[in-house]
């Protein structure tokens, strides 16, 4: 017995629900239609589990078409349809729309060897109402109708698929860029929910289907060669890929195997502004403000914003030439980055099936996908450093403002550039008496240049995910039916080499500042410009430099995620009935994710003293440490007049040789969540001919168990002090005070182990919840070409993981180090930190859809769909002033707070149009519009109201287009994708958007015959750059400007056996 997807048979009409469902008709302007989506592979696979099928199996239809279909060979999809080509891919997907129960949007794999798109959430970026997240170019995540990608649902054959993330990242979104694209036969996206579906994706569930061997012929496969390129990088990657299935002659065993193994070098640019804060005087609270906080229209913010924005302690400043500044935004630091990432993705699988009879069917898959990433990232910053306060500034240490140095946009309440600027010898910060109390200054005291900031980091990160699972299939041909499924899913990542390093473009020497720069410069205006002393890098080469050790180390933090789980599924259909089937099933699930800090120290040999304390030459910047030559400052995002750079691989190699490198553990510094959930659900599908579809409810019952871990830091005072309280400076002797080594001319450094004292403290939280969750989806054909949908669901998702149980971070600056670190910028004295907030409610949402597709032509379609969600308890990353935190038992005071708050209740509505029309020619297109509106709505910390939000995830508009030619072998198609302004988070109390989006990509392939096809693509052919913002009032506020490169891509393809 072969397993094929059912078709629905339309049978007599229902008149109570023709006349219900006509009443939503009437509130439609335009029918609605399916889409097809522009860059897919072949939808091979049948889908028996009552948990991924689009509709139980009628058994009065497989008993009429049992005889025809027993030993039928070309079990592809569809009445053995073979789809071979993109037009026939994408008409595929408007047919499985069409005939599913509910709203699903469907890609089909153009053959067996192509998904034309790259990247799985590349694929999905062009389907209706789907915003995607992008790493280095490619899709990462997705979001969908105006929701946060933590509340999309990706399962693998119908079942959770554990994620991983290189940077550690614990999250319940999934990270498509592991795995490789050819490797799938169809996507699904089910954006209305019914009950047999697993809760979790209030957005929507997408459901990533794979070949078996049974539903292919034998011996049939492919093997692909790439080669990978970008304008960012000149290093030619190869990415090769294969797949092999093989059945007997009865089709009662067969297996699969597939592997995949891509690599690519990107190289991403990035300017970014970081930590905004308003300026004033007095400001050291919100309260005290003369100038309080405004827009640029001079609007003071509200009660629920105002408290939240970050103030500067120490007010306006003063510049060289007496100007002064009050009233303001502007970042703690602007930097320019260039970072090079060297990545290798892994994609295997091996599906095997046994059907020893026509009533059962076995089968087991194995998945296994890998990234692997190596990252070296090279930042030039100015950081604030060199800004006084609003006192006299000659009085100042440490103080480089130039005579009007701060520029402003238009409103002149955003800073939009500073140059700093040394002031000559022996005036103002520069002088060794005080100016304007002539007293004597200590050496360390006289300002120097700390800018430009070389600083960075260097990583090798890898990320796994694998599948292991059984399913069974049994039908006997009778009214009930089942199915089985138990399986596991697990995943771990992070880094295994993390090295942050920083460096100066000055040095003490003698007792005396030697300074490597004059100063620096940046602006926002136009192209950000980062504008540094020519000659600085050479300067740092040769003896003005030094190693920031404060801002040197190793921390790491690697997760884990995993899942268990069960399932039954039941079919009973009924004969001669309207009523076609009725499912019902349980499910049981047992998840666990975890995140471990570690920390690599490099001990003197022979000690247990940490290097940048015993070794006192530790501060030195040998010309070996940073790169021979200047980076290229120019790139689409920023342009830099100079860019010196850290050698990144010679500093690691120079502490592992020259010190004892320990991987210390901290097995108190890991936070947990074990997660127990339990489903049941029954759903009962009708078909009355002309009206079909479904109503259901799924229980879902929930136990979590949380643990969450915080580091508590103390910072004490950094230096050794004589009695009158000045910092001493390392004697010719090279011994400090305590007795240890230092460098001479230096400063003496106290032992990290006094300088910072470090514990950890553990909270625990349990807690359950319960849901029912009603769901309906009703599908009428009003005339053969003319199809209303109707549908609703009360649906739940759980808070993401690190949003419960990140690691935490609580710091207290004491009185005695912000003396020692003021001059450098330190924060006010007392307690600052982020961490989890394992209070957080799980969403819920009450949505409904009303949809029209019109079938006007063959191949052809033009649709509409009203969508609306009302999430409540929706979740946004915050930052908070004057917040009550719980310390180890004790409550204290934070001055800054970050973590994530609920929002109370945001709605999520809007329209999505598309369309899908074919000519005999050759010709084609596929285009469609999503205009979403989300409400912005009150958020709260406990009872502490932080701001205002709209979903997050959400954007304004999107928008895709693309138009091919098909002919003869020859594809060509061009895809143009739009994404409107979209929410981010919460900064500083104000929202962070991303600013509309824009790329073009270009994909065309050429089939010489049935076996052998080349293929080139053009990703991101428009340069486009994402950028990021604070405020809705202006886009003065830059936070991030990032150009990830235009990707080329050049293969050739063979396919054995029928070549299909």
């Amino acid at each position: 017995m072969t397993y094929l997807p059912h078709m629905l048979k339309r049978k007599p009409l229902c008149a109570a629900l023709a006349v219900a469902t006509l009443s939503f008709a009437g509130l439609l302007a335009v029918p609605a239609t399916a889409f097809a989506q522009a860059a897919a592979p072949v939808a091979t696979s049948s889908d028996a589990t009552a948990q991924t099928t689009d509709s139980a199996k009628a058994k009065q239809d497989e008993k009429t078409r049992k005889t025809d279909k027993a030993k039928d060979d070309s079990t592809t999809n569809l009445d053995a349809v073979v789809v071979t080509t993109y037009a026939q891919s994408i008409d595929q997907n408007v047919q499985d729309k069409r005939e599913a129960n509910s709203i699903v949007e469907v890609i089909n794999a153009q053959n067996i060897a192509q998904f034309p798109a790259k990247n799985i959430a590349d694929a999905l970026a062009h389907v209706p109402g789907v915003v995607i997240s992008r790493e280095s170019g490619e899709g990462k995540t997705v979001s969908i109708r105006g929701l946060a990608p933590e509340l999309t649902l990706t399962e693998l054959n119908g079942n959770y698929v554990a994620s991983a993330d290189t940077s550690a990242g614990l999250t319940r979104s999934f990270n498509y860029t592991l795995m490789p694209a050819n490797m799938f036969s169809d996507i699904k996206l089910y954006k209305s929910l019914e009950a047999r579906l697993d809760e979790g994706g209030i957005g929507g569930n997408v459901d990533l289907r794979t070949r078996r061997p049974l539903e292919m012929k034998a011996n049939d496969g492919f093997v692909s060669a790439n080669m990978a390129g970008s304008d960012n990088s000149s290093k030619i990657k190869p990415q090769v890929s294969a797949l092999w299935s093989w059945k007997n002659k009865d089709e009662t065993f067969g297996f699969l195997v597939a592997g995949s193994e891509q690599k690519r070098r990107d190289i991403n640019y990035t300017a970014n502004a970081n930590s905004w804060h308003w300026w004033g005087n007095d400001c050291t609270d919100h309260a005290t403000c003369t100038a309080p906080p405004t827009d640029i229209h001079g609007k003071p913010y509200g009660g629920d914003v105002a408290p939240n924005i970050d103030l500067w302690s120490g007010g306006g400043v003063v510049d060289q030439g007496g100007n002064t500044y009050n009233g303001y935004w502007m970042p703690q630091q602007f930097s320019t980055s260039r970072n090079q990432l060297d990545l290798k993705t892994k994609g295997a699988q091996a599906t095997m099936q046994f059907k020893p009879s026509d009533h059962f069917l076995l089968t087991g898959n194995y998945f296994r996908f890998q990234r692997e990433q190596t990252q070296i990232t090279n930042t030039l910053e100015v950081p604030e450093w060199g800004l006084p306060g609003n006192s006299n500034y000659a009085d100042q240490q440490g103080r480089l403002l130039a005579n009007n140095g701060l520029s402003f946009d238009p409103s002149h309440t955003v800073v939009t550039g500073a140059n700093y600027v040394l002031p000559p010898a022996g005036t103002g910060c520069n002088a060794t008496v005080n100016p304007s109390t002539g007293a004597v200054r200590q050496a360390v005291d006289v300002c120097s240049t700390e800018i430009p900031w070389v600083t960075g980091n260097y990583s090798v990160e890898k990320a796994t995910s694998q599948t292991l699972n059984l399913e069974g299939e049994w039908d006997n041909g009778g009214a009930l039916s089942g199915t089985f499924n138990v399986g596991r899913t697990w995943a771990k990542g992070g880094p295994s080499v993390e090295l942050g390093m920083a460096a100066k473009p000055r040095n003490f020497v003698n007792g005396a500042w030697v300074d490597g720069s004059n100063g620096a410069a940046w602006t926002l205006d136009g192209k950000p410009t980062l504008t540094a002393a020519p000659g600085v890098l050479q300067a740092m080469q040769n003896g003005a430099g030094q190693v920031d050790l404060g801002s040197t180390g190793s921390n790491m933090v690697n997760t884990t995620t995993s899942q268990n789980f069960a399932q039954a599924d039941f079919t009973w259909a009924f004969d001669d009935s309207w009523m076609q089937s009725l499912q019902f099933g349980v499910k049981y699930r047992d998840n666990k994710a975890e995140q471990q800090s570690n920390e690599v120290r490099w001990y003197c040999k022979g000690t247990e003293s940490q290097f940048q304390t015993c070794d006192p030459n530790a501060g030195q910047l040998p010309a070996g440490f940073l790169q021979a030559n200047s980076l290229d400052g120019s790139s689409e995002v920023y342009n830099d007049n100079t860019f010196p750079a850290i050698n990144f691989p010679a500093y690691y190699n120079y502490l592992n040789s020259t010190y004892d490198r320990v991987l210390y553990n901290h097995p108190e510094n890991k936070s947990s969540i074990q997660e127990k959930i339990a489903a049941a659900y029954v759903q009962a599908n009708f078909d009355t001919g002309t009206i079909r579809g479904n109503v259901g409810l799924r229980f879902v019952s929930t136990k979590q168990d949380l643990t969450v871990a915080d580091q508590i830091t103390t910072n004490n005072a950094v230096y050794y002090h004589d009695p009158a309280g000045n910092i001493l400076i390392c004697p010719a002797s090279g011994v400090n005070a305590g007795g240890g080594a230092c460098a001479a001319g230096d400063f003496q450094y106290l032992p990290r182990e006094v300088a910072v004292i470090q514990n950890y403290t553990n909270a625990t939280t349990s807690k359950r919840y319960n849901k029912l969750l009603p769901s309906f989806n009703i599908a009428w054909n009003v005339t053969d070409d003319f199809l209303v949908r109707a549908a609703g669901s009360q649906a739940l998702a759980r808070a993401n993981y690190t949003d419960l149980a990140q690691l935490g971070s609580l710091t207290n600056n004491t009185q005695e180090y912000y003396n020692d670190r003021k001059q450098f910028g330190a924060p006010l004295p007392g307690w600052y930190g982020s961490g989890a907030n394992a209070d957080l409610k799980p969403f819920t949402a009450t949505q409904f859809d009303l949809a029209g597709e019109w079938y006007y032509a063959e191949h052809s379609v033009l649709g509409l769909d009203l969508f609306q969600k009302k999430v409540k308890n929706f979740v946004v990353p915050v930052t908070v002033n004057n917040l009550t935190v719980n310390v180890g038992g004790t409550e204290e005071n934070f001055l800054q707070y970050s973590t994530n708050a609920n929002g109370r209740s945001g709605t999520s509505k809007g329209i999505e149009l598309y369309t899908q029309h074919t000519w005999d020619s050759g010709f084609g297109y596929i285009g469609n519009y999503t205009l979403n509106k989300t409400n912005e709505t009150a958020v709260t910390l406990g009872d502490t109201a932080v701001g205002k939000a709209e979903l997050i995830g959400s954007a304004k508009y999107a928008a895709n287009v693309s138009v091919f030619y098909e002919k003869n072998g020859l594809l060509l198609r061009a895809s143009d994708n739009w994404t409107g302004r979209t929410m981010q988070g919460l900064a500083s109390g104000l929202p962070i958007y991303s600013q509309p989006y824009h790329q073009i990509d270009l994909n065309g392939d050429y089939e010489f015959n049935k076996h052998v096809m080349v293929t080139a693509s053009v990703i991101n052919l428009n340069k486009a750059t994402p950028h990021q913002y604070l405020g809705g009032d202006t886009r003065a506020r830059l936070v991030s400007l990032e150009y990830a490169g235009r990707q080329y891509y050049v293969g050739v393809t063979y396919k054995f056996g029928d070549g299909t």
